[in-house]
């Protein structure tokens, strides 16, 4: 593994190769951004309200923040959806991708997903390198129509809805008078958020333990997620598809595993290997290696193989 942090001051040529990726921005992304608040204390839900105004407040748990942030962002969602005339459906089954979908007129869609995952610290109190999820590997991208909202062929375009925040210890569950709301602790605060392309978030490792999931790449901080700033931004979304549609799965026998590649170095050679592959892998060696250069040039802290 290499950091950014370790690499020498840029040269006037690594400075260049900082100009190849420039932050992505399209409608989607811009549309959406406009709508979204811009104090991180709106995105604290601190409970649930039953008919008689009692708030009954939760905690820290990961599940249940990740769900409240699917509930907001449920609502500029539909503001989205609106104000570019698309339309709006949510899934209905947590199992099936996305978790939100424009239509656009021309029937092509749009997938929206939430992530979210929590900081945690160093002694020094810095934020340690953190990542999120972007689903599995082994369903709709191998097999179009499993485990997604109509067909992978459909989709024009997907993105992440990526929610950052710290979890606190302040927070007391119990049941609290909505006259009294402002007694309430947050279970959590500091709410950072990026909305990009998922194929310029995902690293090339799995998101988590043994599962079958696309993982970002790992930095301290949200603004390379902001900015969409992972190496298929530069390689590509083609690039990006084929590469996880062929990243070994856990269920695969061990010589099957040896066979093929845990990053993306090894993805060039067994790309070399193949005899019908579908990209260069001298070009893509050599893009891979510029974009090494714009992560050393920008000074981020982003782990890369």
């Amino acid at each position: 593994m290499i950091s950014s942090d370790s690499q020498p001051v840029p040269s006037p040529q690594e400075i260049e190769a900082g100009s190849l990726l420039e932050k992505h921005e399209d409608k989607v992304v811009t549309s959406l951004l406009s709508l979204l608040p811009k104090d991180p204390a709106d995105w604290q839900l601190i409970g649930i309200v039953n008919k008689d105004k009692d708030v009954f407040t939760f905690g820290n748990d990961s599940k249940i923040v990740g769900r409240a942030f699917e509930v907001i962002a449920t609502a500029y969602v539909k503001q989205l959806a609106d104000s570019l005339g698309f339309k709006f459906h949510e899934s209905e089954i947590q199992t099936v991708y996305p978790d939100f979908v424009l239509e656009k007129p021309n029937g092509r869609l749009i997938a929206i997903d939430v992530k979210s995952t929590y900081r945690n610290f160093a002694s020094n109190g810095n934020t340690k390198a953190f990542n999120f999820t972007l689903g599995s590997f082994t369903s709709y991208l191998r097999n179009g129509t499993k485990n997604i909202y109509g067909s992978y062929d459909d989709y024009e375009a997907h993105y992440v809805f990526a929610f950052l925040y710290s979890r606190t210890n302040r927070f007391e569950t119990t049941k609290v008078s909505i006259d009294d709301i402002d007694s309430i602790k947050p279970a959590y605060e500091d709410v950072e958020i990026a909305f990009m392309e998922k194929y310029r978030l995902a690293g090339d490792k799995p998101g988590s333990g043994n599962t079958d999931n696309i993982g970002t790449f790992k930095s301290t901080a949200m603004e390379p997620f902001q900015y969409g700033a992972g190496p298929f931004a530069l390689l590509g979304n083609d690039v990006f598809e084929h590469y996880w549609r062929n990243y070994p799965r856990n269920a695969d026998t061990a010589n099957e595993k040896a066979s093929r590649f845990r990053n993306l170095p090894g993805y060039f050679d067994w790309l070399e290997r193949q005899d019908d592959s579908p990209f260069d892998a001298d070009t893509l060696r050599e893009t891979y290696a510029d974009y090494k250069k714009f992560v050393t040039a920008k000074g981020w802290k982003i782990s890369l193989s």
